[in-house]
């Protein structure tokens, strides 16, 4: 997504909460559906455009920094009597 690509993703695990609407999915034990998903992407422009804007607004939510924030704060809230 960072890199404009857009993105067929199994719609297992995580990777839909991750992914939320940025991404196109397919059940990652169906064959068919996946290339079905991958074919759409490749072939439609439409499809295709749509997945990368939304990609870069997805991209929005994470950032290394927030992490980081986030989790020192969850080391001190444990440390701290």
């Amino acid at each position: 997504m960072a890199h404009g690509c857009p993105v067929a993703s199994s719609n297992a695990t995580c990777l839909p909460e991750v992914n939320g609407d940025a991404a196109i999915y397919f059940d990652p034990l169906n064959v068919d559906e996946m290339a079905e998903k991958i074919n759409e992407v490749i072939s439609n422009e439409s499809t295709r455009k749509k997945l990368i804007n939304k990609g870069y607004e997805n991209l929005k939510r994470f950032s290394w920094r927030r992490m980081a924030k986030q989790t020192l704060k969850i080391y001190q809230d444990v440390l701290t009597p």
